[in-house]
């Protein structure tokens, strides 16, 4: 699944943000001359003049909360993530990364079934497409933010009812374990 990645990436054009990356990955990142920005946001440090990074040492850190902050409307063509560094954020992530991204977005790691339909469930309320591709560890999915508009009244909402949705899920948690 690994190997499927690293094609994705290998075609890629324009610019780029990752999301707690692998270094193979960032290899591929620095060797594609069609990508023009990129930023990454990891704890892994690769100094290159094709990168410009987010996190860990003495560098600007930004929080996956405020990303939104950082870059400016529909300006990334791409964006790359693991699935493990967003999970805590992902309620914020999803109406931040549609809001930043103007190509497609790919979220790529170990993502069980109700996960997986999570994530669909909550990209699919903004009418994106989404793929899943699943191997026997790994899971691609592929959401396709061309011609989304957003409006600052319905990620509001969503945010509320994303809140209340995980607010049921842990008191079930609670009541059933």
């Amino acid at each position: 699944m690994n190997q499927k990645l690293i094609q994705i990436v290998r075609k890629l054009k324009g610019s780029l943000l990752g999301i707690g990356l692998d270094g193979q990955i960032l290899d591929v990142i620095e060797k594609n001359d069609n990508i023009d920005n990129c930023f990454i946001m990891s704890d892994r440090h690769k100094f290159d003049k094709k990168f410009d990074f987010f996190g860990g040492g003495k560098d600007k850190k930004v929080n996956i909360k405020k990303i939104r902050k950082v870059f400016k409307k529909k300006s990334l063509d791409t964006i790359i993530c693991n699935y493990e560094t967003i999970k805590p954020f992902l309620r914020r992530f999803t109406s931040n990364s549609i809001y930043i991204n103007k190509g497609k977005l790919y979220i790529y790691g170990q993502i069980d079934d109700d996960a997986a339909e999570k994530i669909k469930k909550r990209y699919s309320r903004y009418q994106s497409k989404v793929e899943i591709t699943k191997a026997k560890t790994y899971t691609i999915i592929v959401i396709d933010n061309q011609n989304i508009t957003t409006s600052f009244f319905k990620d509001k909402i969503y945010l509320v009812l994303d809140l209340l949705n995980d607010g049921v899920d842990i008191l079930t948690t609670i009541l059933v374990g």
